[in-house]
């Protein structure tokens, strides 16, 4: 599969998954312990007995997922997999960060298949997660892959692409009339344009273009937050 993300638009996109704020916490919902989570076993058997074994083969996932023995954790669920049991995604999700921690590629291919096969309809935030994962570990074309995936899910009555679009040609805006991003207020390790991309599409910003599509001109727009501004921010919505 080619990707179409241009080699400008990849970026940018990766500095948007790093800037979310709902992806930060979903971080720590991986780390999450499951021993006390409900479990449902959906399998082509009802039997308490099954039910049962499907416990505690879960938790015998989550335990060789702490041994760091991810083979066997793989090979476990797999085979549930085949079996006809659907794995809860907080033990698949307890997988991925695993598969990630070893730092193998091939491993954490494995793990977004087998996210894919037993939950089909996961949300995009796992998926941005997993392609942040893909481009830490050097695999650029898998996370490319993923985010055209991501993207040519049909949003019908959303106005996500009008937003980002207003958002750009504001940056262009202020650019012209002396804005220069102040990259400090960044804190990823990342290089200096996706500092910028960062910057770009900080929350504040995001709901000033999205009050300017969504209102006629002229309507005053009062924007609130919950957390301070960033300098940046402060001094670019002044030229705004």
């Amino acid at each position: 599969m080619i990707s179409t993300i241009s080699s400008t638009r990849f970026p940018q996109l990766l500095a948007q998954i790093h800037n979310n704020n709902k992806l930060k916490h979903f971080q720590f919902y991986c780390y999450a312990p499951i021993r006390n989570a409900p479990l449902s076993a959906v399998s082509t058997t009802n039997s308490t007995c099954v039910a049962s074994n499907f416990e505690n083969q879960i938790h015998e996932i989550e335990r060789l997922c702490e041994q760091s023995n991810i083979e066997a954790a793989i090979l476990l669920t797999e085979q549930l997999i085949k079996d006809g049991f659907s794995i809860p995604l907080q033990t698949l999700l307890l997988l991925l960060q695993c598969c990630a921690g070893s730092r193998s590629l091939a491993s954490v291919q494995r793990a977004h298949y087998l996210i894919t096969r037993s939950q089909p309809k996961t949300s995009t935030l796992v998926f941005s997660y997993l392609a942040l994962i893909y481009y830490k570990l050097g695999g650029s074309t898998d996370a490319r892959q993923l985010l055209d995936k991501m993207l040519q899910k049909p949003r019908p009555g959303n106005k996500r692409r009008e937003t980002y679009e207003k958002v750009r040609e504001l940056h262009r805006e202020i650019r012209e009339i002396g804005y220069v991003p102040d990259t400090r207020y960044v804190l990823q390790d990342i290089d200096k344009e996706a500092k910028e991309q960062s910057l770009m599409y900080h929350s504040e910003r995001l709901a000033i273009a999205f009050g300017l599509i969504s209102t006629p001109p002229g309507t005053t727009l009062r924007i609130m937050k919950n957390l301070r501004i960033c300098g940046d921010c402060h001094n670019a919505v002044k030229l705004i």
